[in-house]
Parts: C-alpha cells; sequence; structure tokens
C-alpha cells in the first residue's frame, strides 16, 4: 500500500496538515484546582522531600 501511494504523482499539491479548515479552539492556561500534594502523599507508604519514594526494581 505505501509502495503505491509512494507512486502516486504528487506534482502541484501543496503539503497540509488536515484536510479540512477546522480551527482549534484553545482555553485559557488557567490554575483551576488546588496544590493537593499533601493531602495525596499523607497515604503514600514512602514520602521524602515532596517526592514519593519506590522500591528498586532494576538492579
Amino acid at each position: 500500500m505505501v509502495d503505491q501511494l509512494q507512486g502516486l504523482d504528487t506534482e502541484g499539491v501543496k503539503p497540509l496538515a488536515h484536510p479540512l479548515d477546522a480551527t482549534q479552539r484553545l482555553r485559557a492556561d488557567e490554575v483551576t484546582e488546588t496544590n493537593q500534594r499533601d493531602t495525596f502523599q499523607r497515604c503514600a507508604p514512602a514520602v521524602e522531600n515532596g517526592l514519593y519514594l519506590v522500591p528498586r526494581v532494576v538492579e
């Protein structure tokens, strides 16, 4: 299938990122949630300096 596509004459065809003239609506880059790291880390088995500690799996 790739060979068939490569054999097509694409002379004069402009490259495009999307076949439709569509514009992506973007939302404002705003923080909408509060920092809950302390809450989440309270139930973690091991935490140090705000980081989750996990057992070594590769030696």
